[in-house]
């Protein structure tokens, strides 16, 4: 399984299907911290809910780099379960990636407007995590082969991001609500809940999303 995702990983990042992600990211990461003074919780509230639409498309980008062919070889030569698994738990690392490195680039280049403690850094990293593993989980519904259609899976991803906002289900918005104070003590709480939801949500799409890829190979 751990040797799948290591596979995976790497053929990933030889495509290069992960630059135009990535720069998507990091360019929405500066720009967002580009304008002091940069609150730490309320600005890396907003930057965590960015970091939702752009895990969208750097799992996407992920879980499709290997075709119907390549994945069937894998398939038959780690077993159907070791693919299935090896591509959740590639999707689970680059995901930690993702939220380590938004984290990084605020503390590394001083961005904030005074350097945050221990504990609120804690809580952007986990903020930033329920937000990527929102973001992971959502694109893998529409990964191949469960969509085979790029255009149906980008717009379906849209559709979703979209929808959930007006309903109260989006955990971009729970998560820049949740941060958005000078108070660290009301974080945890409000925070909590989306982490709940998040955790469901990855659980059940995680599952969907087995069963869908061994169905529909």
């Amino acid at each position: 399984m751990s040797a799948v995702a290591r596979y995976l990983l790497a053929d990933h990042f030889r495509s290069r299907r992960w630059v135009p992600p990535f720069l998507l990211l990091a360019v929405g990461v500066v720009v967002l911290y580009a304008e002091p003074p940069n609150p730490v919780l309320s600005t890396a509230g907003g930057v965590a809910a960015f970091l939702l639409v752009a895990q969208c498309w750097l799992a996407l980008a992920f879980l499709n780099t290997e075709g119907t062919s390549d994945r069937q070889i894998v398939a038959a030569t780690a077993g159907g379960r070791a693919l299935v698994l090896g591509r959740l738990v590639g999707l689970a690392a680059l995901t930690a990636g993702t939220s380590l490195l938004t984290l990084a680039y605020p503390v590394l280049t001083g961005s904030f407007e005074r350097v945050p403690d221990v504990h609120e850094l804690g809580l952007i990293l986990l903020a930033n995590l329920v937000c990527a593993a929102a973001g992971s989980a959502l694109a893998a519904l529409f990964a191949q082969p469960a969509v085979r259609s790029r255009a149906v899976a980008v717009l379906g991803l849209i559709g979703a991001l979209v929808v959930t906002v007006p309903l109260g289900l989006s955990p971009a918005v729970a998560t820049a609500d949740a941060m958005d104070t000078t108070k660290i003590a009301r974080v945890p709480d409000h925070l909590g809940v989306a982490l709940v939801s998040v955790a469901a949500f990855v659980i059940l799409a995680s599952g969907a999303s087995a069963v869908l890829w061994r169905r529909r190979e």
